[in-house]
Order: C-alpha cells, then sequence, then structure tokens
C-alpha cells in the first residue's frame, strides 16, 4: 500500500511539474535596423525591468555598446514595451540559429532582438516572413514590430 501511494505521488509530481516555455531575460535589445520608409526605419530600443531607453544615434548596431541607450523614454511608453521580456521563448535559446530571413521574400523589414540570460548574450535578426518564421518565434516576432511601431 504504501509503494502505491509513493507512485501515486511521484506520478502526480511529475505531472504536475510544467517546463517553463518562455526564458525571463535580464534585457531586451529590440527595434527595426532596415526598412522601406523615408527616414531610414533604424530604431532600437533597450528594455529592462525598470526602464525603457532609446538610442537616438542609432549607433548600437556597430558598437554593441549598451551605453548608446541614453534617452530614457516616459513610463507610458515603458508600460507598452515591459512585456517583452516576457515573451522570449525558450526554443530560441536552444538554436544555434540566428537569422530568420526568407530572401525570396518581398519583404524589405528587418528586425533585431537580443537578450541577456546567465551571463550569455543571444541576438536575431528576422524579417517575419511566413515563410521563415518559426510558429515559436512568430508571437514574439509580432509584438516587437507592434511596440517598436506603437513606441515611433
Amino acid at each position: 500500500m504504501r509503494s502505491i501511494i509513493c507512485l501515486l505521488l511521484s506520478a502526480t509530481l511529475l505531472i504536475s511539474c510544467k517546463k517553463e516555455a518562455f526564458v525571463h531575460p535580464e534585457y531586451i535589445v529590440f527595434g527595426a535596423i532596415q526598412g522601406d520608409c523615408a527616414n531610414g526605419c533604424r530604431f532600437v530600443y533597450y528594455l529592462d525591468e525598470t526602464s525603457l531607453k532609446q538610442d537616438p544615434t542609432v549607433k548600437y548596431f556597430s558598437t554593441s555598446d549598451l551605453s548608446a541607450f541614453s534617452n530614457t523614454l516616459a513610463g507610458d511608453k515603458f508600460l507598452l514595451a515591459k512585456d517583452l521580456l516576457k515573451m522570449v521563448p525558450v526554443e530560441l535559446t536552444k538554436t544555434n540559429r540566428t537569422l530568420f530571413v526568407d530572401l525570396n521574400a518581398s519583404n524589405p523589414n528587418l528586425w533585431y532582438a537580443e537578450i541577456k540570460l546567465k551571463g550569455r548574450t543571444f541576438t536575431w535578426t528576422f524579417d517575419n516572413s511566413p515563410g521563415s518564421t518559426p510558429s515559436y518565434l512568430k508571437p514574439l516576432a509580432d509584438e516587437v514590430i507592434r511596440v517598436s511601431a506603437s513606441l515611433q
């Protein structure tokens, strides 16, 4: 009887343990690095648990220096973006793939995301075309694009 109870308790614990679907990075850098608009379509943001900052010079892509994010945005804009920190799928940190671009797509827009997680930096470039965006990346990609557009 005792072994049956232990077995049932073990099975219950195994079933109740869910794997985390998302990682919780220290920060996320996101934005547009290329686009089809007149003013260059380059804008990039830094988001952590307390603030949202913008690189007004758009030099972050060439320097990778977080101090480039010198322009702190207002609290309402932070509220628009803060959920991005909760949307980075675990699968994205398990792949060696960093480029999600369909070279045959007519979409000229390129987006960027970078996170720091447990001392390691991960980066991705994506166009969010159906042929290049895996299903696990789609919700984050959609939200990066939506938030970026809202911040402009």
